[in-house]
């Protein structure tokens, strides 16, 4: 009987090889089902998510950059990971820091022609009052420096209110809003994403307002005025997000606060009618001077590949916030997410290939350059002014930040690097019962993944559902634990852990596009 031919001798072997092969592309298949299942369950059934933005917002001191009110939501964020088994939690400078500015008091009444209580907030690192101050009112609209020449001599002794009346109006939809297939339909089809985002780009507007505050408030002092009231930028809420003076070391401008638009417009027509309106304000704070270095909030579970151990994959979410409210849906939710994926990861003994790091951000609010998170790109990764680069670069795999409120994620912004689309189409896919499968190459920017994108590195922005954040809790009095959506961040975690997962499992680094 003749010999079988080569391809037919090596056939039974390529059989046996099949057979024994296959198992174990089914078993690791399996585990990953496996594994994506049990973070559902942990996620959604088992979740600390609210408790831990309430502890992180209303539970916590107010959290204004550097101050003891983020330190202590900071420690508090540091001990809770300890306390769920994560030792390497811990705080991390990322550079010098600024004095901080703490409130320890405020009124803001009127006298004449007869009393009524303001609801006002004061602008973060304005100069405090020598006790009480009862004065005159004087309205104006300035805006720019080309107004101040024509206002000279009319101050002293008075309390400025600057802006003109508005007409309110009743909101045209509802307050809160999720997004619709359609709208979703339109982010995933967009070809274009927009101008490249640049901390530069994102942070000019408010360097000029910050200089504007600055120079007007200087010369109400240098005029003599004693104090200065503006009104909120929304109709029937108090948007207090506005400073005068960061980082204030030196500054001394005059006591100044926001007003809600509607009690701004009622003391306007009584100026206009011809009424005596005299106000009384204090206000009560204190600089906290400088310790040296900012911090921020840093934990890892160290990867268990030897081979791909020292590659990182990262999310974070800024800790700081404005003090009219208490930070709950900017950015406690982010923070309290980014936190639960850690202990989920922990609670279910996880250990993903690469190294998952954690950051809650200090700075990011009253930044001129998102300086938590940009102090930690330049210790770490490298400087976009100067484009210099640091070997950790070459092992992050990607940034993920959560901070658009307590809304849930449905999908992510790829920033134009259009190159990442399949991977997370495919990574977002079996997310889709959770509403979470969208992929859009838009660019999103004014927050930290923007200091990654600056350095070349693959810095990403979920999709989330707007929900009332910009209609009613971004920067303003109502950012409070009543907004926190609980089955939303629930969503948001399993997503986030989901993808961090899947990120830091698989064999290559995600693709990059250079800024």
């Amino acid at each position: 009987m003749p010999r079988n031919p080569p391809a037919l001798r090596l056939a039974p072997l390529l059989v046996m090889v099949s057979l024994l092969a296959a198992p174990r592309l089914s078993a690791q298949t399996l585990a990953d089902t496996t594994t994506l299942r049990l973070i559902r369950e942990e996620g959604l059934q088992r979740s600390r998510v609210l408790e831990t933005a309430l502890a992180l917002s209303d539970l916590s001191p107010p959290r204004l950059a550097g101050s003891p009110g983020y330190l202590h939501a900071a420690n508090w964020a540091v001990d809770r990971l300890h306390h769920w088994g994560i030792p390497t939690a811990r705080l991390e400078a990322w550079g010098k820091a600024t004095p901080s500015w703490v409130l320890d008091g405020y009124r803001l009444e009127m006298k004449s022609p007869w009393y009524l209580h303001l609801t006002a907030f004061p602008r973060a690192w304005s100069p405090a009052t020598a006790g009480e101050v009862r004065a005159p009112v004087i309205v104006v609209h300035a805006t720019a420096d080309s107004d101040l020449a024509a206002l000279r001599g009319r101050f002293r002794g008075k309390i400025v209110l600057n802006g003109a009346l508005r007409t309110l109006q009743p909101p045209e939809s509802s307050v809160v809003h999720r997004f619709s297939e359609q709208e979703l339909d339109s982010l995933v089809h967009l070809t274009d994403p927009g101008e490249p985002r640049t901390p530069a780009g994102d942070i000019e507007p408010w360097i000029a307002t910050l200089a504007w505050h600055r120079r007007w408030s200087a010369f109400l002092r240098a005029e003599g005025a004693v104090g200065l009231i503006e009104p909120s930028d929304a109709d029937v809420l108090l948007r207090a997000d506005g400073w005068e003076a960061f980082p204030g070391a030196q500054w001394r401008g005059v006591p100044s606060f926001v007003l809600m638009r509607p009690e701004f417009n009622r003391l306007l027509r009584l100026v206009n009618a011809g009424q005596p309106v005299r106000l009384a304000l204090s206000l009560a704070a204190h600089l906290v001077p400088g310790r040296g270095e900012g911090m921020n909030v840093i934990a890892e579970l160290p990867g268990a590949d030897p081979a791909l151990a020292a590659e990182v994959v990262m999310l974070g979410g800024h800790l700081d916030s404005w003090i009219s409210g208490s930070g709950a849906t900017d950015n406690a939710a982010g923070c309290a997410v980014v936190m639960e994926v850690l202990r989920i990861f922990h609670t279910l003994h996880l250990q993903p290939r690469r190294t998952v790091r954690i950051a809650l951000w200090d700075a990011e609010e009253p930044s001129e350059d998102y300086a938590g998170s940009m102090g930690y790109v330049k210790r770490h990764f490298g400087d976009w002014k100067s484009g210099a680069r640091l070997p950790e670069h070459a092992g992050l795999s990607a940034y993920f930040n959560l901070d658009n409120g307590s809304g849930r994620i449905r999908g992510i912004y790829l920033q134009g690097n259009a190159a990442a689309r399949p991977l997370f189409e495919s990574i977002l896919h079996p997310l889709a019962d959770l509403g979470a499968d969208h992929v859009s190459l838009g660019s999103t920017g004014e927050t930290d993944h923007v200091s990654f994108w600056a350095v070349g590195l693959p810095g990403f922005q979920f999709i989330q559902d707007p929900l009332d954040y910009d209609s009613r809790t971004h920067h303003t009095s109502f950012d409070t634990g009543d907004y926190l959506r609980e089955d939303d961040l629930r969503q948001a975690a399993v997503v986030l852990a989901t993808v961090v997962y899947r990120v830091a499992m698989r064999d290559g680094l995600v693709s990059r596009t250079a800024p």
